[in-house]
């Protein structure tokens, strides 16, 4: 229990250190507490624009949320070694793809999107490395690990094709 309680600490030192270190500042308080349906629905009203807000951001919060969702429901283990055999591969292919797609991008002299680089690596690595070991022990566990690095690996491909098309494009020289 203590591993995950520091790697949620971690995370959460992380994305408010980002945002601070860009001079961020939500654009609204939040609603005062209440014990009403009404001040629940402001505050699901109020997290949703906070992550709206907050996404372009920290782009490495959608595949780390991603691996957690995904991990959090499966069971651990798997009927057979197929899962995890099939997943060693597809696991460098995303690898593979998420490479491409974040070297494709022309890269703002932010930290967020090395932290999105660096995030996306370190689970797409974790869920390779989980998968092999799987397959050398014979053993058919983590296979929830596994899914959430697949997941998060598509996740994190998503948001780094997303973030390319929606930077503007370099003006050309010449033109006026």
């Amino acid at each position: 229990m203590i591993g995950p309680l520091i790697a949620l600490v971690g995370f959460v030192w992380l994305v408010t250190y980002t945002l601070r270190r860009v001079g961020a500042n939500p654009p609204e308080p939040p609603p005062r507490p209440q014990l009403s349906l009404a001040w629940l629905r402001e505050l699901w009203d109020y997290l949703r624009r906070l992550i709206a807000w907050a996404a372009p951001i920290v782009p490495f919060v959608a595949p780390a949320i991603t691996f957690v969702a995904v991990t959090w429901p499966l069971p651990k283990e798997s009927d057979g070694l197929l899962f995890q055999e099939q997943a060693s591969q597809i696991l460098l292919v995303l690898l593979i793809g998420f490479v491409i797609e974040a070297g494709a991008l022309r890269w703002r002299r932010q930290a967020v999107d090395w932290l999105l680089s660096l995030v996306t690596v370190l689970i797409l690595l974790a869920g390779e490395i989980y998968a092999l070991t799987a397959l050398y022990d014979n053993n058919p566990n983590h296979a929830d690990i596994i899914a959430g690095a697949m997941a998060a690996g598509v996740v994190a491909i998503l948001t780094a094709a997303i973030q390319g098309a929606a930077e503007e494009p370099p003006e050309k020289p010449g033109a006026a």
